[in-house]
């Protein structure tokens, strides 16, 4: 690709070789056509154009299997590209830029065979125009494409295929399957493309009646849980960045606030006030499941400190149990030969346990309050819980006076979620949520002839979560 200026005071011959039309643009503003270009429509393989399947392309004959290189459609004919400046259509070729992405062709197999389905990766070089406007001489831009992101070294198709692989399994394992250098910056924004273009596929949610937002723990970081309780189970319909007013709010503002009777809540001032906002008639409710889940938190954190070392195995599922729930009485006697010297260790379970036995009752806000203000002053990791029950005492109440509890299968879905949600490997948000979300098909339902999502399924989500992380930590090989 080169150029040769020359000026004068009449005219401005410009040439060039690539390009297009050689052009000798005169000062009264008529074009002349001055050559040719490089390449004529001979030069194209039309059995290789029909293989590569991108329909913006047309693929050269010095193209191999290894190695293709095609030119725009647009290439051979005359149409103007307008600038993006001014829309002015006297636009002509500055210089030409190679342009090599990384690109995937698939043999589908027959159904009726066992045999995987094969694929080829390959480079693709690309001799993408940049044009200059001669109406305002403000720029130079490249023609569009579609098939490649600017700045990434795959094609879409490949990109999709990545990003695919990696929600589910390791960065390398798929890179390596593919053949293409795995790296985190090369990756991440293929994964993001990909999770833009699955949420906007994803169906507006059918609001439920009855709503729930959990926090789950991930790596330290609090992820409200959005939940839809209906006839048939609990539904994830969303996972959120975080648990400000703002983020919250926003999501609750997409259902129907007039359908909501009932949300159960996380005692997070934010979310209550989100809650509070975007469902005004809506009854706001602490659950026992939640009361116990924060008690169970903070008796976790004092095993882990006061308890290393415990005569008995798995002690931190046996010692967040109720105690009657135990398997023999040997075991009983290891958790009372354990407690005798760890005094608060043994403090600890044994309010842990009163208040377990206190929910499993009919308890009342005051009983409840009164078990608050007996803790030791030495249990702090119980602190968190004693403001949730003084702050929101209104919301808690809620729950104690309504006659229509949560299911059972509430609190039994909530925790399988939290616990797979601690076995996920580490990972920015925007993946886990993907790995989570976005990755299996969520249900749906047909209301006045529009379809909506339900959302996924519990036992459907835990399942999906459990087997990423399974080929993730156990390192299993993509595509096999």
């Amino acid at each position: 690709m080169f150029r040769i200026w020359w000026q004068s005071v009449n005219n401005i011959l410009t040439y060039s070789l690539f390009g297009g039309i050689i052009k000798c643009n005169l000062k009264n503003g008529r074009t002349v056509p001055m050559g040719k270009k490089r390449y004529k429509e001979k030069d194209v393989s039309k059995s290789m154009t029909d293989n590569l399947g991108i329909a913006d392309l047309l693929v050269l004959k010095s193209s191999t299997d290894s190695h293709y290189y095609a030119v725009h459609r647009r290439y051979f004919t005359d149409d103007k590209l307008p600038c993006p400046a001014c829309d002015s259509t006297k636009t002509r070729c500055s210089k030409v830029v190679k342009r090599t992405f990384k690109d995937i062709l698939r043999d589908d197999v027959p159904a009726d065979k066992e045999e995987k389905q094969k694929f080829r990766v390959f480079d693709l070089t690309f001799y993408q125009r940049y044009l200059r406007c001669d109406g305002c001489n403000s720029i130079v831009f490249p023609e569009p494409i579609n098939f490649g992101d600017k700045g990434c070294r795959y094609t879409n198709r490949l990109a999709d295929a990545l990003a695919d692989g990696t929600f589910r399994f390791s960065y390398k394992k798929v890179c390596d399957y593919y053949g293409v250098p795995a790296s985190t910056a090369s990756i991440g924004p293929i994964m993001r493309k990909r999770i833009q273009y699955r949420e906007s596929l994803l169906l507006p949610v059918s609001t439920p009646k009855k709503l729930g937002i959990m926090e789950a723990v991930f790596f330290r970081e609090a992820h409200p849980i959005v939940f839809a309780l209906r006839d048939d189970g609990v539904y994830c319909i969303d996972i959120l960045r975080d648990s400000s007013e703002e983020t919250v709010l926003t999501f609750f503002r997409t259902l129907d606030a007039n359908e909501v009777d009932t949300v159960y809540i996380d005692p997070v001032d934010s979310i209550r006030n989100a809650a509070a906002i975007a469902f005004p008639s809506a009854n706001l409710v602490v659950t026992d499941e939640c009361i116990l889940r924060y008690a169970q938190n903070a008796m976790l954190e004092i095993i882990h400190e006061d308890g290393k070392r415990f005569p008995v195995k798995f002690k931190d599922a046996v010692l967040t149990i109720p105690n009657k729930r135990l398997q023999s009485d040997f075991q009983r006697g290891q958790v009372d030969d354990g407690m005798e010297s760890r005094p608060r260790l043994k403090s600890a379970y044994d309010h842990h346990q009163a208040l377990m036995g206190l929910i499993d009752g009919e308890w009342t806000y005051e009983r409840l309050s009164k078990w608050a203000h007996e803790l030791p002053s030495d249990l702090s990791e119980f602190d968190t819980l004693v403001d949730v029950i003084e702050l929101f005492g209104q919301e808690i109440n809620n729950y104690i006076e309504t006659e229509e509890k949560p299911p059972d299968f509430y609190p039994t879905a909530l925790q399988a979620v939290c616990e797979a949600f601690k076995e996920m490997p580490n990972c920015i948000f925007d993946v886990l949520r993907a790995r989570c979300f976005l990755t299996i098909n969520h249900d749906t339902i047909e209301e006045n002839g529009t379809k909506y999502r339900l959302g996924i399924h519990t036992t459907r989500l835990t399942q999906n979560m459990n087997e990423i992380t399974q080929n993730i930590k156990e390192a299993r090989e993509y595509g096999l």
